[in-house]
């Protein structure tokens, strides 16, 4: 059986730095902003770029809806943010949440990828101001 959790040997979890790999848009819920995931329906396979762009728009991807705190983790992830800043930015939106931030965000992290909608990968280099 494959553990689920995610071991780096080599890494310093701290310092990955989450890549965005589907689109998202901000839709309101019950009177709050939250994120979707937009997940292209054929992305596998040489005929998936093909197929894809002939699908009506309103077809052509699958919706994910994020929860509150998943919205407020995928808001965080810019590129830039290592997993050390993306916890602080969870906790001053949930200062509630902040003694099980670190496993949240971490755990959150590890299904995004683990379903394609993120890369966790460390920061070489330190990221363009611009």
């Amino acid at each position: 059986m494959r553990n689920r959790r995610r071991t780096i040997e080599g890494e310093r979890i701290l310092e990955l730095v989450p890549r965005t790999l589907v689109g998202a848009r901000e839709t309101p819920i019950d009177g709050a902003s939250q994120v979707v995931l937009l997940e292209p329906r054929f992305h596998h396979g040489s005929l998936s770029r093909w197929l894809q762009s002939r699908l009506p728009p309103e077809r052509a991807h699958v919706e994910v809806r994020l929860e509150a705190f998943g919205s407020t983790i995928w808001r965080l992830l810019d590129g830039r943010r290592n997993l050390a800043e993306i916890m602080r930015g969870f906790v001053a939106a949930h200062p509630e949440q902040a003694d099980q931030a670190s496993e949240r965000v971490w755990l959150f992290l590890q299904e995004l990828e683990r379903h394609g909608f993120v890369s966790l990968r460390q920061e070489t280099t330190p990221p363009d101001p611009r």
